[in-house]
């Protein structure tokens, strides 16, 4: 018997990286909008070299890697107005079924993001 219970200890330990790996590409809200979805209109920053951003806009067809359009690589503030005008210009176009976006601090790492030090006043 210590052979069955060996295997049955194992089962159950690889059972929950078998269904992590089912759901790991998953939205937490399946009725979220998704890129992958026809009619989807999504716009969407990347981290460029050197500091910059890119905008990176699109529609959905139905294919898991829809193509997009990429900007030039720009400042932050400079892709912050270009994402906000473009959210804008998605909310009232009538082909636009549903709108995913994910704006600039999506596109930055959280272990490269650091807090600026405290100013301290001079004495």
């Amino acid at each position: 018997m210590p052979i069955a219970s060996a295997r049955t200890a194992s089962l159950l330990l690889l059972a929950p990286l078998v269904l992590a790996a089912c759901v790991e590409g998953m939205p937490a809200d399946p009725k979220a909008p998704r890129m992958s979805q026809a009619g989807t209109c999504f716009a969407y920053v990347t981290a460029e070299p050197g500091g910059q951003f890119a905008l990176v806009t699109g529609k959905g067809d139905g294919s898991l890697a829809p193509l997009g359009q990429k900007s030039k690589p720009m400042s932050a503030e400079a892709v912050d107005a270009a994402y906000a005008k473009e959210v804008q210009v998605m909310g009232i176009m009538p082909e636009c079924l549903a709108i995913y976006a994910r704006d600039r601090s999506a596109a930055q790492p959280a272990a490269l993001t650091t807090a600026p030090a405290p100013a301290v006043p001079k004495a």
